[in-house]
């Protein structure tokens, strides 16, 4: 872990943005510290921009749970409209 003084960081943040990708970089000011962490850029799959497709991990599920469907690991269900009434109201 690299630490470095706001300061440092100010005179030359590519650098260490650039290392943030190799190795964990803190930048401390006074009595913070802040972590700089890279995230990749994802771009959100719902057409209507639901920000809940906007997360990697909730697309992560998605697909981990239609791989399990078919390899026959899951069934889907589909709910009938008098199951959904009774489930749902």
């Amino acid at each position: 872990m690299t630490t470095v003084s706001s300061r440092v960081f100010s005179a030359n943040p590519i650098h260490y943005l650039n290392l943030a990708v190799k190795e964990s970089v803190a930048v401390k000011r006074g009595k913070m510290i802040f972590q700089i962490t890279p995230k990749p850029q994802f771009e959100n799959i719902s057409p209507s921009g639901d920000p809940y497709w906007a997360d990697p991990r909730n697309v992560a599920e998605l697909e981990r749970i239609l791989k399990l469907r078919d390899e026959g690991k899951m069934k889907s269900y589909r709910l009938t409209p008098e199951l959904q009434k009774e489930l749902f109201g």
